[in-house]
């Protein structure tokens, strides 16, 4: 079709300006006629609609897409199919792109240039715990609206192991810059290409331009395959980021950090002059993972969206008894069903039975070895079945007669209720009954940053109560159970003095003690 011009109207759209071009189409800066706000539109080259396999494989995968309900993501609005054409209906996000300002500006400061991989980073960690690897981070496809930074055109992700490829033609989706060896290679990608890739973005945050930027493409292809990774330092960034690019742009998969959050956490560290710790672990999930189906030491990581689409924090298919779990930044082991069911305790393993608030000593980290039993053991063996009966007959005759229900996976009642009690304790201002509903290591993020622990963020909300708030609403709530729950919807605040205000809030949900505690609060308030 021809390109549209200003006054256009194009899926309930009105066109404003090109945005925008690339390979892959055009974007337009566009008006959402049925809400009047400001979107941008993607309209995917002509020729794509007309393969039918790419055709289906891009509405599944904009679904998938669309399902990721994460700050640093670039919100999916619609996707579909109008007068022959594929399109993507996105947040408008005033401002540039990492990949202009790198032009017109140069090299960033090294803290600065930390930071913004770390917020990509959380985006990818995000995507990968839905199963998605993103196979095209670039600078381009970091979008900054001051501060806080975006990542975008997960409407185009392939989604990982797949049997078919993305273009129909054997050509991989990404720039050469910035592709990792497997995927040149033609090879299965899973999380750890978009690791790659994001310390290739890194290393040109650092110094300005690629690291393997040989002049062609042919030659940048083979750099990529068999050159050591160059040193940031000698273009003049701090030295503390040499072993961080080393590691990331490492040949093989195994060698580079297991989750995009491991590298943008040592990002930040050689920035600031800190100790780079890499802790190992991986959210991704499915097909995403490792080998396709976990690699043996997954991580669900109870962060700042990094629920997958199903609504829970990873996979139960990929959650064994090795397993370690990031809540609120705290590593704590995997759910261990058998030490469950023998002591009737509702605890998370690795999370000790102190007083509500009462903290581990300093320095200290008390870890319950979990048992090694598959994720998904089936109660068969005698010694196991004798436990699970012990466990539930001692709960039912010497305690709460209730406690042996709330040792397993959430309930969507359970989740609901909480995100609820939540939303009544606010519209108090009542700090007791708010700290009541959120977990030890509670993780509160926003746009403008995180907040980590219990303390904290009762603190943060205190701030806000002055007496005046006239009430709290959740609407449009969408909840699901399982071992980590998720409420997400909509919040409305009304002030006693001054104007409302709205915007969008997920809630992650945990079982601490025997009760459903929020282990996470993402908030995105409205502009």
């Amino acid at each position: 079709m021809a390109e549209l011009e200003p006054g256009d109207e194009f899926a309930g759209c009105r066109i404003e300006a090109v945005a925008g071009r690339g390979g892959m189409g055009v974007v337009y800066r566009a008006t959402e006629l049925s809400l009047g706000r400001p979107v941008a539109l993607k309209l995917l080259a002509p020729d794509r609609a007309g393969d039918r396999e790419f055709r289906e494989r891009f509405q599944r995968e904009s679904r998938m897409a669309a399902a990721i309900d994460h700050p640093n993501v670039i919100p999916v609005y619609a996707a579909g199919e109008h007068d022959g054409s594929l399109y993507l209906v996105m947040r408008y996000v005033g401002g540039t792109d990492l990949h202009a300002l790198l032009r017109d500006r140069g090299a960033l400061e090294p803290e600065r240039a930390g930071e913004i991989v770390a917020q990509v980073a959380s985006a990818l960690d995000a995507a990968h715990a839905a199963g998605l690897v993103h196979r095209d981070v670039k600078p381009a496809n970091v979008l900054l609206a001051g501060e806080h930074a975006y990542l975008s055109d997960f409407g185009l992700t392939r989604l990982a192991g797949s049997d078919t490829s993305l273009t129909g033609s054997g050509q991989w989706i990404g720039t050469v810059e910035y592709c990792s060896p497997e995927q040149l290679r033609g090879e299965r990608t899973d999380a750890r290409a978009d690791v790659y890739s994001l310390g290739c973005v890194l290393f040109a945050a650092l110094t300005g331009r690629p690291p393997f930027n040989q002049g062609t493409v042919t030659a940048t292809m083979l750099a990529h395959l068999h050159d050591t990774p160059p040193r940031p330092s000698e273009l003049g960034a701090p030295r503390e980021f040499d072993r961080v690019i080393a590691r990331a742009l490492a040949k093989s998969p195994a060698d580079r950090y297991p989750s995009a959050g491991d590298l943008g956490r040592a990002a930040l560290g050689a920035a600031r002059g800190e100790p780079v710790t890499e802790s190992e672990r991986s959210v991704a999930v499915g097909s995403a993972a490792p080998n396709g189906n976990g690699n043996g030491h997954a991580t669900t990581v109870l962060g700042a969206g990094t629920f997958g689409a199903d609504g829970t924090a990873g996979s139960d298919e990929t959650f064994g008894a090795d397993e370690t779990a990031v809540v609120g930044g705290e590593e704590v082991t995997a759910w261990d069903p058998a030490a469950h069911a023998a002591t009737g305790s509702s605890l998370w393993a690795g999370e000790q039975p102190a007083r509500d608030d009462e903290p581990p000593p300093a320095g200290e980290r008390h870890v319950i070895k979990p048992r090694r039993w598959p994720a998904r053991a089936i109660v068969g063996a005698a010694g196991f079945s004798a436990l699970v009966a012990i466990g539930l007959i001692a709960g039912l005759l010497f305690g709460d007669p209730g406690s042996a229900a709330r040792t397993g996976p959430l309930s969507e009642d359970e989740v609901r209720d909480v995100a609820q009690s939540f939303a009544a304790a606010y519209a108090d201002e009542d700090p007791a009954a708010l700290r009541a509903t959120l977990s030890r290591s509670v993780q509160r993020t926003l746009p403008g940053g995180t907040t980590n622990g219990r303390d904290a963020v009762v603190d943060q909300y205190e701030r806000q109560f002055d007496g005046k708030v006239g009430g709290y609403e959740l609407d449009d709530l969408e909840v699901k159970g399982g071992r980590a729950g998720r409420a997400a919807g909509t919040y409305h605040v009304e002030r006693d003095e001054g104007d409302p205000y709205d915007g969008r809030i997920v809630f992650g949900v945990v079982r601490e003690r025997g009760e459903p505690r929020i282990a996470l609060i993402a908030a995105t308030p409205d502009a």
